[in-house]
């Protein structure tokens, strides 16, 4: 199952310009295992792959602390397995023994959505326009052609415009290191990450909330 890499290319849609802790990310869909409904993990192995080491263990780093801070017990695998190319199946398996590993903590990028919708164009009054009477030379009505020139002229046209949101998915897996299974698997949604340190902070403190709420740690 650790055969395929893991495909966190957001790293490469994402400049990291800051880290705004109110980005949201929406937990879309799980499902668990109902083999594994008492199953509570002491210590999980974190695995990524990014297309650096430094995207790896920015990864990893920061859902090992999202776990922590929930109660739970993780480790990177970077700290253990520092190699950048695609680890050997052997190796994260003889790491899992070595290392006294429970459960394995897999994420792997769905995609970015770009969502692009569109305002029309508005036309609206300003507040200090006002009608007023004509005087007799000039007829009856709203201030007769004056009136309604000084009227139409103060009428402004705001253009329509675009707007794009970028919406990151990602699909997290819990695996059984004692039995290989697939205990819990969900897709998060984060909207409009600034960044991807800020990106990561949402992700992983929305998963690592799931993972408490749902008794895999505590």
């Amino acid at each position: 199952m650790f055969r395929s890499p893991l495909l966190f290319a957001c790293v490469l849609l994402l400049g990291a310009v800051g880290c705004k802790t109110s980005t949201a990310t929406n937990i879309s869909q799980s499902f668990r295992n109902p083999g594994f409904e008492e199953t509570v993990f002491q210590k999980l192995l974190v695995i990524g792959v990014a297309p650096d080491q430094e995207g790896r263990e920015a990864f990893e780093n920061a859902f090992t602390a999202a776990i922590v801070k929930e109660g739970g017990g993780a480790q990177a695998s970077s700290s253990l397995l520092p190699q950048s190319t695609l680890l050997p199946e052997e190796a994260i398996h003889a790491t899992i023994q070595s290392g006294d590993f429970d459960g394995v903590l897999v994420t792997r990028l769905l995609g970015v959505d770009r969502n692009t919708t569109f305002t029309p164009p508005r036309r609206y009054y300003r507040p200090r326009t006002m009608f007023y009477h004509a005087g007799p030379a000039w007829g009856m009505g709203f201030g007769g052609f004056y009136g309604f020139y000084g009227t139409t002229f103060t009428e402004q046209h705001r253009p329509g415009y675009f707007e794009t949101s970028k919406t990151v998915r990602l699909e997290t897996n819990l695996y059984s290191a004692a039995t290989n299974d697939l205990v819990w698997t969900a897709q998060s949604e984060t909207v409009e990450p600034k960044s991807v340190p800020d990106l990561l902070a949402s992700m992983t403190a929305a998963v690592a909330k799931r993972l408490r709420s749902e008794g895999f740690i505590r």
